[in-house]
């Protein structure tokens, strides 16, 4: 393993300069270049174009990638241990207790460990706790043995709430073993026998089935042991089941909204995605009241339902509703939603835009988007960055630019030609050969070449078009290859699978 690659790749651009420092601190000499092979190395690391190292031939070059990697070990345990600080992490002042405590300073150790205490209450670190109230037994022989009764009590309570954090992780566990057998067997039932046996094995558990956490944790279980066997369909099945039979009791418990919250969108994204966009309207209704219901809620939520109410309305011959949805909330809740729900909001905005040909509108909010390719790879993804491509690609060819969308689309397959050979992305090559042959042919192209080419690649667009954004290329690009309206022909085909 290459330690320095690994701990580069981790590091923002804002972490690099602060690294820089920390490693200039001593002021190396001019023979000892260990600042600007630091950065070549992050500009090797983090530029896929790059392949072969052509610093190693520097006869000083291994010294500096020892003196490097320890650097970078201690810089990241340094920053590590400072987040931690921020965060009420306090294992680092018990080992300041234990120290006093080996030197006889009790009277300092019972100080700061009360102090330590109110942190770990304040924060619900019962681990933390724990360790604490130990430290106190060990002193309580030599100061203050009339408060023995008192820690006792606490102690035994901080012991089964711990025991309850552990049954919890080995429950889970059970949960998922137990699924993967039956997703192994190809069961389609509810997994709600499951839940409530392993349940009965957990004496702290066996009252929280209706613990909406416990619900929560489950469906995500439920969702990554079958997304990861592209069995969406089935998993729509399974978890509704599932739900039905949870949610009339769980519901009625009013403890955590914003979980609640988060199960609902997880059910309207999941039936989004199985374009049953009636099930998906449910569920978002349901998160809708919720919102109405908890500010906290509407906070966390309110981009994450425009999302998908703003794809309901495009597929239910309201896009220009979508359109009009879409930049009314962007412009009001601008400041309210995180930046990637803004660039994940204005991307879809872009999409419908160029649906209706509306381009000169979908060029001015990815003319915004001048971050570096680093940028967006890192805080949304590469699907997001490929996506972001292709559509400013399909803008730049609509408004005349041609050879500027071949540049797009060249590098974009350079740059992630080996994300493209992978069988999730397996028809996005077929797609820039189609984009390639229009801007190169766009008079000659029609309907026969497309429906040639689609035989060719035995295209099944049920299986390819089950996330309703990319529907949304293959209907611009049909409406170029048929000389036929965009919009209309994304209905056409939506109404053929759906």
């Amino acid at each position: 393993m290459d330690l320095i690659k690994e701990i580069i790749l981790t590091l923002s651009d804002a972490d690099k300069k602060e690294f820089e420092q920390f490693l200039s601190r001593k002021r190396p000499g001019a023979i000892r270049k260990d600042v600007k092979i630091f950065r070549d190395l992050f500009s090797l690391y983090n530029n896929t174009n790059k392949s072969k190292n052509e610093l190693k031939g520097d006869q000083n070059y291994h010294a500096i990638r020892k003196r490097i990697s320890k650097a970078l070990t201690n810089f990241v345990i340094l920053k590590k241990s400072i987040e931690e600080q921020k965060e009420n992490k306090r294992d680092g002042m018990v080992l300041l207790v234990s120290y006093f405590i080996e030197r006889n300073k009790f009277e300092a150790a019972w100080d700061l460990l009360n102090k330590e205490e109110k942190n770990a209450e304040k924060v619900n670190n019962i681990e933390l706790n724990l360790k604490i109230q130990r430290l106190k037994l060990s002193i309580l022989p030599y100061f203050n043995q009339e408060l023995f009764p008192s820690i006792k009590t606490k102690m035994l309570d901080l012991q089964a709430k711990q025991s309850k954090l552990d049954e919890f992780q080995l429950y889970f566990i059970e949960i998922k073993n137990d699924l993967k057998l039956k997703i192994a067997e190809g069961s389609v039932e509810s997994p709600t026998h499951i839940i409530r046996n392993a349940l009965n094995r957990y004496k702290n558990l066996k009252t929280e089935y209706n613990n909406p956490i416990i619900h929560l944790k489950v469906i995500e279980i439920i969702r990554a042991a079958y997304i990861i066997n592209r069995r969406f369909k089935i998993f729509a099945e399974v978890v509704q089941k599932y739900y039905d039979e949870f949610s009339k009791e769980a519901f009625e418990n009013s403890s955590d909204i914003n979980t609640f919250a988060q199960i609902e969108y997880i059910m309207s994204y999941t039936f989004l995605n199985t374009r049953n966009f009636k099930k998906s309207e449910e569920h978002l209704e349901r998160l809708s009241r919720l919102m109405s219901q908890s500010e906290l809620v509407k906070q966390n939520f309110q981009g994450k339902h425009m999302a998908i109410k703003s794809f309901i309305q495009v597929f239910q011959l309201k896009i220009n509703e979508a359109i009009a949805s879409s930049e009314e909330f962007l412009e009001r809740e601008q400041n309210k939603i995180s930046i990637k729900e803004y660039l994940n909001l204005s991307l879809n905005l872009s999409g419908y835009l160029i649906t209706v040909g509306d381009y000169s509108k979908a060029i001015k909010i990815l003319n915004f988007m001048s971050e570096s390719d680093n940028y967006y790879q890192k805080n949304m993804g590469r699907e997001w960055l490929v996506r972001k491509d292709m559509i400013l690609a399909i803008v730049q060819t609509s408004l005349g630019n041609a050879e500027l969308s071949l540049r797009i689309i060249n590098s974009l397959e350079k740059k992630h030609g080996d994300m493209l050979k992978t069988e999730q992305y397996r028809m996005v090559e077929p797609f820039i050969r189609l984009f390639k042959n229009y801007i190169k042919n766009p008079q000659v192209v029609n309907q026969e070449d497309l429906s040639t080419f689609e035989e060719k690649i035995k295209l099944k667009k049920d299986r390819v078009f089950r996330d309703p954004r990319l529907i949304i290329f293959y209907a611009w690009m049909r409406s170029r290859y048929a000389k036929k309206d965009a919009y209309d022909i994304l209905m056409e085909e939506y109404k053929k699978i759906a």
